[in-house]
């Protein structure tokens, strides 16, 4: 045995050095990768704090158009939607920041009742609780680049985005299409009511609600 180790010494030298090698590259590889996400979060984050300071500073509309960037270079601004593909664009409304995304308000809202057991649910039944707002979640990853001037059909900031979320408000066979629009998650808020316009900053407006199917 160790006859044939010292005459093979440069062959297992050579397979222990390139496995070493590959696996510096692999992990090197990885940390920048890493780096790069965070280096786009930290891009698109800044962007998305700094119209969301130009509403609150000038009291102006929330809305946003969310671009679908697969279909961007191809048909925009026609807008038919395609079942590979989604809509080349749909309206949003710019909601807050989060560590892993950004929020839209992405419908209108929906009255939520309590069951009998006290939960939240957006079923029906004989006691009403208030007023819900969905708000879908669009991940940093998701979102390729922000026009806050907006071009010359609105006007409007413009987030360049992979369609690559479910759509979950179409007849039931699209909704078994996992893929074709923005949002990755659907959330639900509330008003609070205990939110001073004057004092607390403005995503404190919000309260979020857990909603039972």
């Amino acid at each position: 045995m160790l006859d044939y180790l010292m005459s093979h010494a440069l062959d297992i030298f050579g397979i222990l050095l390139g496995s070493f090698i590959a696996y510096h590259i692999f992990f090197l590889s990885k940390k920048l990768s890493n780096q790069a996400r965070l280096t786009h979060k930290d891009s698109i984050k800044e962007k998305a704090h700094d119209l969301l300071a130009k509403i609150v500073r000038n009291g102006i509309r929330r809305n946003v158009y969310l671009l679908n960037i697969n279909r961007y270079f191809k048909d925009y601004p026609s807008n038919e939607e395609k079942l590979g593909s989604g809509y080349s664009y749909i309206k949003g409304e710019i909601k807050s920041t989060r560590y892993n995304g950004i929020e839209f308000f992405c419908e209108m809202p929906k009255q939520a009742y309590y069951t009998k057991g006290g939960e939240v649910t957006l079923k029906e039944t004989d006691q009403e609780a208030f007023l819900i707002y969905p708000v879908g979640l669009i991940p940093y990853e998701w979102i390729d680049y922000i026009d806050l001037e907006g071009d010359e059909y609105e006007g409007t900031p413009l987030f360049y985005c992979k369609f690559k979320g479910r759509i979950y408000w179409k007849s039931w066979w699209r909704q078994l299409i996992p893929f074709g629009y923005p949002y990755k998650t659907l959330l639900y808020y509330r008003r609070s009511d205990v939110y001073r316009e004057d004092s607390d900053p403005a995503d404190m407006a919000w309260r979020s609600v857990d909603i039972k199917n």
